[in-house]
């Protein structure tokens, strides 16, 4: 099954929480804000911008996340891997 293709979107995708860019990283958008930290899951490749289903990344995960692996939102294919 194919999910959603956040294709052209990727400008327009923010943190709901504090508003910055995202960045993709394996199944999950994480926000770029040091002090916001928040990882958005991705369902069937139907990123979920939920601040309820987010979670709080630990500072040393969350450099990982950004600082190494990131791309930008439009890094999500919305290909469902099960």
């Amino acid at each position: 099954m194919t999910g959603f293709d956040l294709g052209d979107l990727v400008e327009l995708i923010v943190c709901p929480e504090c508003h910055e860019r995202l960045a993709v990283t394996g199944q999950s958008l994480v926000c770029s804000s040091s002090e916001c930290r928040l990882s958005f899951p991705v369902w069937e490749g139907i990123p979920v911008l939920l601040v309820d289903e987010a979670e709080t990344l630990e500072q040393a995960e969350w450099q990982v996340a950004v600082g190494s692996g990131g791309t930008t939102a439009a890094g999500i294919s919305g290909e469902d891997e099960t």
